[in-house]
């Protein structure tokens, strides 16, 4: 038997968005901060509905059913499939195209929010935002039907929104877009102190191995016991570490490597926000590399010690891996741990000669458009955030890769690969 484990989990892409149409100032300069309500009451429970049951309702903008048909028609031209329409996503999709000032896009921590409060378990949507003059609502539309096309090539989107904002000056449109890789049954968002519930589900499509993490209110992660057979999945989840939030993350295994299907609160003893503080960030600015890379180490270690753990060092072998595996998937635009030209992180590793071998091997993989949101996702996922604080790793080598810029956007790709010897 070897002497080491393998430990790699979940992947993630995070606050993707596509910006086309841009116009007017820059809006440099820090991130501002605004007070954000939803606009439409919030959902009781929780629920990742089958295909076709959740339906919008009627378009106060005729610009909105324009702008869903020209998508649907897009994914019929290119042969994939037509997304659905779903209420809730065009409620998101009216809050931040309300939340969006200029160039500036609300933060991660806002948009998960604003999922959360219309009931959605799935990752925050791909977001494609329009902006422009009032006046020029036919070349806005024209904008976004040239570049809809390409966006069916980095997702199997299944389900979308609508939203705009008329201004005085300027017209917002935001388009969100979700796939649809698990089927849950509803539960509710918040349960009374030392409450319990059900949860149940499926998962869709080619995805198998469901797993279920779950951060408790003090920060530590728990893997969940469940019964899982042919994608279908059931455990009883308990509020037995105190009151608070409960993060949940569920993830399936499509042959890439594990994959995050639901990351969401759950309120045990305590209500769900209604608003939330929400900073907006430019996310335009090219970014280098290396700098990245030692922001990175730097709130790595940051959220290690708060937890009480020593920081990890900075190992040139496993940079170097890391590296390579962000440039991949900058080049193909996949967020995967299981490359079809290098394998898994225990295959890099080995291709690299390490010596010895770790004990430990654990990977993170990412994609954000900053370096605050690439920590701050992994470390709202229960999964990655297990790797993060895992007081057996010694080590680390992280990689950042700029990838192509989308419209105005340009994404950083980030791997944390851990040993521990």
């Amino acid at each position: 038997m070897s002497s080491w484990r393998s430990r790699v989990l979940a992947r993630a892409g995070f606050g993707a968005a596509l910006l086309v149409g841009l116009t007017g100032a820059s809006d440099a300069g820090a991130p501002a901060a605004s007070d954000l309500a939803p606009s439409g009451p919030p959902a009781q429970s929780y629920q990742a509905p089958p295909l076709g049951e959740i339906s919008a309702g009627r378009d106060s903008d005729p610009l909105l059913a324009r702008v869903a048909a020209a998508v649907q028609r897009a994914a019929t031209v290119v042969r994939a499939p037509v997304p659905l329409r779903d209420g809730r996503l065009d409620l998101v999709a009216t809050d931040i195209a309300r939340a969006t000032v200029g160039k500036r896009l609300p933060s991660f921590d806002a948009i998960a929010f604003l999922v959360h409060h219309y009931g959605m378990v799935e990752p925050e949507p791909y977001l494609v935002v329009v902006r422009g003059s009032p006046q020029a609502e036919a070349s806005l539309l024209d904008d976004l039907r040239k570049q809809v096309p390409g966006v069916f090539k980095m997702g199997d989107w299944r389900r979308m929104g609508v939203g705009v904002k008329r201004g005085t000056d300027e017209l917002t449109l935001v388009l969100t877009l979700q796939p649809q890789n698990l089927e849950l049954q509803a539960m509710p968002r918040r349960l009374p102190s030392r409450g319990s519930v059900t949860l149940a589900g499926r998962l869709l499509g080619r995805l198998v191995q469901p797993a279920v993490l779950v951060t408790v209110p003090r920060g530590g992660v728990r893997n969940q016991a469940l019964s899982a057979k042919e994608g279908h999945f059931e455990l009883t989840l308990a509020c037995d570490s105190g009151d608070g939030v409960y993060q949940l993350e569920i993830e399936g295994d499509d042959g890439h490597g594990p994959e995050v299907l639901a990351n969401f609160p759950l309120y045990c003893g305590a209500d769900p926000p209604t608003r939330v503080v929400a900073t907006t960030n430019e996310v335009t600015r090219q970014q280098d590399a290396a700098e990245v890379e030692r922001e990175l180490l730097a709130l790595l270690n940051r959220d290690r010690a708060a937890a009480g753990l020593r920081a990890l060092q900075s190992d040139a072998r496993l940079q170097e891996i890391a590296r390579g595996h962000s440039r991949e998937m900058a080049r193909t635009g996949e967020v995967v741990h299981v490359s079809d030209k290098t394998g898994s992180a225990v295959d890099r590793v080995r291709a690299a000669r390490v010596a010895p071998f770790p004990r430990i091997l654990a990977e993170n993989v990412g994609r954000a458009f900053s370096t605050a949101e690439v920590e701050h996702g992994f470390m709202g996922s229960p999964g990655h955030r297990a790797n993060i604080l895992n007081p057996n790793v010694t080590h680390v080598g992280i990689g950042v890769a700029v990838g192509q810029a989308e419209g105005g956007a340009v994404p950083l790709f980030g791997t944390q690969l851990f040993a521990g010897w």
